[in-house]
């Protein structure tokens, strides 16, 4: 296969330099050359630094300070193309003061340019520019696995921590240590542990992510950056994966023996930022300090640096497994507040919402474990169940003679994360045999400008089964007035945290005022959450607010609560 052109870019203003380069490199027949013509000073900059450039020469003739600017702004840029100075004169002048400033080599430009010569310098400087690159890399890679190495994991240690900061984003920084590898080593020789240590490597890396960083520290030892590490227990599930995926058996292929099966344990300490400490020294010093802890216990485990850390993490994981028992036993449930229309005195709608039966704490709220099922991805499958749960629910309530009530259920953002969501939940709507046009699906602003065009394509989807949607939350995110119209939003709902000091809270009172107006305008309906007193109440009914629901009418209660009170009040009525 022939070597491809090398990509040669001349930066000088004579076209005689161009055409002389042009015929010595045209008279080289070791290895084709492609030559371009930047005749601009002022437009060489760019070209210079473009990734599709092999070598540079650079005329310099009469000492020209923009030519000497250039290669200063070249370098300063890192500039990955060597440099090849062409002058009128060769002298000691040059050699000393523009080589180092990034120069590769220089060139005479008088008379005819020899193609040998040009040849020569064009090789030099490409293998002089791939040497040192190789030099670069070998100080920051590990020569066994091709890992980085110490002083690389540092530079991008220290490049996490800077956005992390930024951001206001956790990390996490795990150590970890083969147990026993000098054991091994002694046992089977120096080629199998180094071995071993490749398969480590290999096995590390299909732990983590891309945006991680994965280094061997030296030894057995090696590090991972995990960059936005927001769930404990997400970090958790990282090291416990780490450590079932080395526990694999290795067979190694022994002299003079059958394949031997080598059972690797890890030891795995973690420290998280910015509790662990603030600089890559502080993270890496407590890392090490978490994973001395770990040591201490037989076979593989892991330890975080923070005790109190530790024992959250270690409870969080207890309850994600709790949680997908619960799924399983059937032991969550809805409970239903109710709308009431204010103009009619009526109860219109219902909310669904979620609640645990757990066997030993008793009932518990919302609070106590969906932030968890986000962070882990279990809202996923309890969404789905609440869906079906819900339309099941609300079948009954139209069996019982309530047909005109609006059911709302709560979606999460990570629910529109799952490829088959709008598969799954048209599914589950579909079969329940309810009337969709009285099914209603609460999203937070948080929820919709997270990821808006795959949110608004599953609305869309949704919308046209005739679900119909509702902004919950409203008022506490970012969402404009222009993007709320481009969404298929039959109401705003007004957080609670806005309600609860009315009427006395000025502010609150001209926010919620403004709120109203806002959905009125819109021509959507409005529904006032978290209302616990009469004043509150008769607030909204005079500010014209279409539906309000809290404690002042009813709490959050069970289905068969509510068909009493429901028809309780049909009773009243009559």
């Amino acid at each position: 296969m022939p070597d491809a052109a090398v990509r040669v870019l001349l930066v000088g203003e004579q076209r005689g330099d161009y055409l002389a380069v042009s015929r010595a490199l045209a008279a080289i027949r070791t290895r084709p050359h492609q030559l371009r013509w930047c005749n601009r000073l002022d437009q060489a900059l760019p070209r210079m630094l473009s990734s599709d450039v092999d070598i540079i020469l650079l005329d310099v003739q009469h000492r020209d300070e923009r030519s000497l600017a250039l290669l200063k702004g070249a370098t300063e840029h890192l500039c990955t193309a060597p440099i090849i100075l062409m002058a009128d004169d060769i002298d000691t002048d040059v050699d000393q003061s523009s080589l180092p400033d990034g120069a590769a080599d220089y060139l005479s430009s008088t008379g005819l340019l020899d193609a040998n010569l040009l040849s020569r310098s064009l090789r030099y400087a490409i293998e002089r520019k791939q040497a040192v690159k190789r030099l670069a890399q070998q100080a920051q890679q590990d020569p066994l696995t091709g890992l980085p190495n110490r002083l690389l994991l540092r530079d991008r240690l220290q490049h996490a921590l800077e956005l992390a900061r930024r951001h206001h984003i956790p990390l996490a920084l795990l150590h970890i240590n083969l147990n026993q590898f000098r054991r091994i080593n002694d046992a089977y020789g120096i080629a199998v542990g180094d071995t071993i240590l490749k398969v480590a490597a290999r096995r590390l890396e299909s732990c983590v992510r891309r945006t991680d960083t994965l280094a061997r520290l030296g030894g057995d030892e090696f590090a991972i950056v995990l960059e936005d590490a927001r769930s404990l227990v997400g970090v958790v599930a990282v090291a416990e994966k780490i450590l079932e995926t080395l526990a694999q058996p290795l067979p190694l292929p022994i002299e003079s023996a059958e394949d031997i099966g080598i059972t690797l344990s890890a030891s795995l300490g973690i420290a998280m930022f910015p509790e662990a400490g603030g600089t890559a020294d502080a993270l890496m010093r407590n890392a090490d300090r978490a994973l001395q802890q770990a040591k201490q216990q037989p076979g593989s485990h892991h330890h975080f640096f923070c005790e109190d850390m530790d024992m959250r993490a270690q409870e969080q994981a207890h309850l994600e497994h709790e949680m997908r028992r619960a799924l399983r036993r059937n032991e969550f449930e809805l409970f239903y507040q109710p709308r009431v229309e204010l103009e009619s005195g009526d109860i219109v709608g219902v909310e669904a919402l979620l609640r645990w039966r757990h066997p030993e704490r008793g009932l518990l709220a919302p609070i106590d474990f969906i932030p968890l099922a986000e962070e882990t991805g279990l809202i996923v499958p309890i969404g789905y169940w609440v869906i079906h749960r819900a339309c099941r629910d609300l079948q009954q309530l139209n069996a019982r003679g309530h047909h005109q009530l609006d059911l709302a259920i709560n979606l999460s953002c990570r629910q529109f994360q799952d490829e088959h969501f709008v598969e799954t939940a048209t599914r589950l709507l579909e079969q329940s045999g309810v009337d969709l046009h009285h099914v209603e699906f609460e999203l937070t602003e948080t929820a919709i400008m997270l990821n808006t065009e795959q949110v608004h394509a599953s609305m869309q989807a949704l919308s046209r089964l005739g679900v119909s949607f509702s902004l919950d939350d409203f008022g506490t995110g970012y969402s404009s007035f222009a993007h709320i119209q481009r969404l298929p939003i039959s109401a705003l709902k007004i957080d609670r945290a806005f309600v609860r000091r009315l009427p006395e809270n000025s502010d609150d009172a001209i926010i919620v005022k403004a709120m109203i107006n806002l959905a009125r305008n819109l021509q959507l309906r409005v529904i006032a959450e978290g209302a616990e007193s009469l004043e509150q109440v008769q607030f909204l009914w005079e500010n014209l607010c279409h539906q309000v629901q809290g404690y002042y009418f009813s709490p959050a209660t069970s289905l068969e609560h509510l068909i009493d009170v429901l028809e309780h009040r049909a009773v009243a009525s009559m």
